[in-house]
């Protein structure tokens, strides 16, 4: 999964970054002007716990690419994403839009006024403006070529869509017209998380980030995330941090907290691979079927889908090993048309 994270210059997008990998990017007016990549693994205890049985040679964990890109370049600009940035954006999964939510004199919005509400919808009005300047172009080609078909049509509804002031994620459509817009990597058509960088100032407030109202309106629940001390934890060992956040009762870490917000929000899950020489988690959206979720792992093991032996994680727990899980009837043999359930333990049957 990659994630692109985004905001207005000096929400405190890299010192988010920082807290949620790990990294030590610089921040502030000593930022890069490239993007900041990194990547994390996703804690599973089912992972470990099949680790533990199985003494792989390898234990692989599913992974969350972050890849913060560089403030707009331009001096004074009003906008959040350069040429560049939207450029950058284009091969990511998901958005994650950083709003500042902190006061500092000394650090100034480039709105000059700290509005959690308004960047909300700023930075959305951008992305979808950007959609807007692709369809737009790409019917007048059509128009040109006198070829008013299926994909006229569908870019027709999604310029009205945008026009009424929505995103492209929120427009009703089937998997082969979804598949067809997927071409243009449209930017308001992808997963959208909000986070709310409030200061410490804030903490042990109710909605700190004051982004509750305006995640309700539009069907979404925002992550309230203190950034700069965040930063900080993240820069402490384990039990350093456990001890820190007992203390001050922050509960969860923070990127734990982010990477269960994020599958709910993105609506993700993982099935499981397990053997001597490999545990996995690997990552799919819900909904997935047998031989798309085959995909994942290997284009070959997806054209060449026989069926699926699938054991539920927790039932094959309770057996103790997979001859005991089939023995007790617990190994199921499933087809194409299989929907696979998180934590469901797989191994793909297929010829190519």
């Amino acid at each position: 999964m990659k994630v692109g994270i985004i905001g207005f210059t000096r929400a405190g997008k890299t010192t988010v970054f920082n807290a949620l990998t790990g990294a030590t990017a610089a921040v502030g007016a000593f930022g890069s002007r490239d993007a900041n990549m990194a990547v994390i693994k996703v804690p599973d205890a089912r992972v470990d716990k099949l680790a533990e049985i199985f003494a792989p040679k390898k234990t692989t964990y599913a992974e969350f690419e972050f890849v913060d890109v560089a403030p707009n370049a331009a001096a004074g600009e009003e906008k959040a994403l350069d040429a560049a940035a939207l450029t950058a954006l284009k091969n990511v999964d998901a958005l994650v839009h950083v709003i500042r939510a902190f006061g500092n004199p000394n650090v100034l919005h480039p709105l000059e006024s700290v509005d959690p509400a308004r960047d909300c919808g700023a930075l959305e009005e951008e992305i979808q403006f950007s959609d807007l300047l692709i369809i737009e172009k790409r019917l007048e080609r059509l128009t040109k070529e006198n070829k008013k078909d299926n994909e006229f049509a569908l870019l027709e509804r999604c310029r009205g869509h945008i026009e009424s002031g929505a995103p492209l994620r929120t427009l009703e459509m089937n998997p082969q017209e979804f598949k067809l817009l997927q071409g243009f990597t449209f930017l308001s058509i992808k997963p959208l998380l909000i986070v709310g960088n409030y200061g410490e100032d804030d903490i042990g407030t109710e909605d700190p980030a004051n982004l509750e109202a305006c995640g309700e309106a539009r069907g979404f629940s925002p992550i309230a995330f203190c950034g700069s001390m965040e930063m900080e934890l993240a820069e402490l060992t384990e039990e350093e941090r456990a001890e820190f956040r007992a203390d001050l009762e922050l509960g969860e870490e923070s990127r734990t907290l982010f990477i269960q917000r994020a599958y709910e929000s993105l609506g993700l899950m993982s099935f499981l691979t397990a053997g001597d020489p490999e545990v996995r988690a690997w990552t799919i959206a819900r909904d997935t079927k047998a031989p798309a979720a085959a995909g994942v792992i290997h284009s070959d093991i997806e054209r060449g889908f026989i069926r699926a032996e699938v054991v539920d994680y927790d039932e094959f727990i309770v057996s103790g090993s997979m001859a005991k899980a089939k023995e007790q009837g617990k190994l199921r043999l499933e087809g194409k048309e299989y929907v696979l359930q998180d934590g469901d333990i797989v191994n793909f049957l297929f010829n190519v």
